[in-house]
């Protein structure tokens, strides 16, 4: 049976990548939880999936022009669109929750608002997991093949993860193309509902189902038929609704 990853902190249910979002997921004791990184200009590793602020938050402009000041003054969008008393949490923040739980954390590398990486993220990112001694409980993705290197040269210690939708597998020059090169690099491939759909007879014969992901999924239909499957972890921004129907 698939296990069960709460996407951002199941943002269906509470703001995205909020720590009243991971406290309840914590709670809940699902198999994993997903959330997002960047970096500001200060050098503070801040929990967000948007490199700008606007769709989640009462701020506007890029992440990375945030000072710790203006990241605690900022409120968070739940999913009804109203703020909730919380700022933009720091990595370690977040942590101080999610390491209180046994789910493993899957913890994406973003890039800033002109689509380039972080100098030196995958580092920081590894430190700071180590320090909280979660080595063991994470994974470090990204879509950036680049990235994903960056991880295994600089903290080959951790698990990695490569995400892929359509439109990233045909630049690679097809889902077969994408796979091949991706062997070795990464313990798990992360893969849009409707690419592996479209192409599942492939993506198994190349790979083992046990070592993918599907993403993401939300409603019941497509959460039954996923839960038939092998694939490793079904990925939901409502995590609630999803363990009920694959248990």
């Amino acid at each position: 049976m698939p296990k069960i990853m709460a996407h951002r902190g199941a943002r269906n249910l509470w703001a995205e990548n909020s720590l009243l979002g991971f406290r309840e997921t914590v709670a809940l004791g699902f198999d994993a939880i997903e959330f997002d990184l960047h970096v500001t200009d200060a050098g503070q590793l801040v929990v967000i999936h948007d490199a700008m602020l606007d769709r989640t938050t009462t701020g506007t402009g890029p992440v990375r022009a945030l000072t710790d000041e203006s990241r605690r003054a900022l409120r968070l969008k739940g999913p009804d669109g109203k703020t909730i008393d919380e700022g933009v949490p720091t990595f370690e923040e977040a942590l101080e929750i999610l390491r209180q739980g046994s789910a493993d954390l899957y913890v994406e590398l973003k890039g800033d608002e002109a689509g380039r990486s972080y100098s030196g993220m995958a580092a920081m990112a590894a430190a700071v997991l180590d320090r909280h001694g979660l080595r063991d409980r994470s994974v470090l993705h990204s879509f950036d093949i680049a990235v994903v290197r960056e991880i295994r040269d600089t903290a080959p210690g951790f698990r990695r993860l490569i995400s892929v939708n359509r439109d990233w597998a045909d630049r690679q020059g097809g889902i077969a193309t994408f796979l091949g090169e991706v062997d070795g690099l990464v313990d798990i491939v992360g893969i849009h509902h409707e690419l592996y759909e479209a192409e599942i007879d492939t993506i198994a014969a190349i790979r083992p189902m046990e070592t993918t992901s599907v993403w993401t999924i939300n409603d019941a239909d497509t959460i039954r038929r996923w839960a038939g499957t092998d694939v490793g972890f079904i990925v939901s921004d409502d995590p609630v609704l999803a363990r009920s129907l694959a248990g």
